[in-house]
């Protein structure tokens, strides 16, 4: 890699930023005296009122979904990830290196919605999958129309979205090589250029590409006008005391008019008003990655290479997603087309 890399590929989507200049990034800690207000909310306190809970109690997706008195929208919020190709092999020579998303990988099974990660020779499902291949999925709240090859958001249809609020998921998450997963937000808008991340940014609440790490490590990104020449995204990569790879951890995201707060385990590791703070509404998306043949995750991690050897491949595993709105942000909420500008689709 190039001594200076400002902008990698991140989170599910695209990388955060990070300076590689051959020594350790000593992390910016002033957003911890800026006046954020860093406490984890209360339902059914100042404003705070019940959305959604799914603790996946079912055989499918969409089933026992507890729904707030306040919600009026759609009951099956949740699809599985774009069935498509994720990531082309690294290397041309072995094309079964690249990574595909697949609704195979998922399962509602002992109140989890569970994420495999397999390697697979004979692989067989209902779309365009390669019959040998890196074969994982997610699930997340909007459906793609059209063709899913164009993951681009192009073409949307929002089964579930929301602007602010306050977002909880509690996972297991895979520890293998070569494997990340991620909690993240994302609007379809924010590939348009020209009103910062206003009119959406993609908010990965975590990443967990820090398995090698000497310290117990997350991740925390915002990424905003797409992910071509006009990108721009801010990182945050924080120390911790427990193991995240030992059980289940909690990953939650305040998200308020004027600015984000990160939670992981019910205490704040970051926050945030960079790219002026998205105002429309965004997706959910639980997604898992598997590396391309190059044994690089997000945050510039070497995360190392996939096993083709099924045992060891740990699965991700969704206990909870819970989501709660303040009726106190919603008057700032806007509207996609109140924001001109182009889209990047680069």
């Amino acid at each position: 890699m190039k001594k200076y890399i400002c902008l990698l590929l991140a989170g599910a989507m695209a990388l955060s930023v990070l300076c590689l200049s051959g020594c350790t990034k000593k992390q910016d800690e002033s957003w911890k005296n800026k006046g954020y207000d860093l406490s984890v909310p209360t339902l059914n306190e100042d404003g705070w009122y019940l959305v959604f809970e799914d603790e996946f109690d079912g055989k499918e997706l969409n089933e026992g979904i507890k729904f707030g008195e306040k919600y009026k929208g759609n009951q099956e919020i949740w699809t599985t990830s774009p069935h498509a190709i994720r990531w082309e092999s690294q290397n041309k020579k072995k094309p079964e290196q690249a990574c595909w998303w697949c609704p195979e990988m998922v399962e509602i099974k002992d109140s989890n919605a569970i994420i495999h990660s397999r390697y697979e020779e004979n692989h067989s499902c209902s779309g365009d999958c390669p019959q040998k291949g890196r074969f994982t999925s997610g699930i997340e709240t909007r459906l793609i129309k059209g063709d899913n090859n164009d993951n681009k958001g192009t073409a949307d249809e929002m089964l579930f979205s929301q602007a602010f609020g306050y977002f909880e998921v509690k996972v297991k998450i895979p520890d293998s090589d070569g494997l990340w997963s991620a909690f993240w937000l994302q609007s379809s808008n924010m590939r348009k250029v020209g009103n910062e991340g206003q009119d959406g940014t993609e908010i990965d609440v975590y990443e967990s590409a820090f398995r090698r790490s000497k310290n117990s490590q997350m991740g925390h990104a915002l990424l905003w006008d797409g992910y071509g020449k006009s990108a721009k995204s801010s990182a945050y990569i924080g120390k911790l005391e427990q193991d995240l790879y030992d059980g289940y951890h909690t990953y939650a995201l305040k998200w308020t008019p004027e600015y984000y707060v990160f939670y992981i385990d019910g205490k704040a590791t970051w926050a945030s008003s960079d790219g002026e703070v998205s105002k429309v509404k965004e997706f959910l998306r639980l997604t898992v990655e598997i590396d391309a043949g190059d044994g690089w995750g997000p945050h510039a991690q070497k995360i190392g290479q996939f096993s083709h050897n099924n045992d060891d491949n740990d699965d991700f595993m969704i206990d909870y997603v819970k989501v709660w709105q303040n009726e106190n942000y919603e008057q700032f909420i806007k509207e996609d087309n109140e924001f001109e500008g182009s889209v990047d689709l680069s």
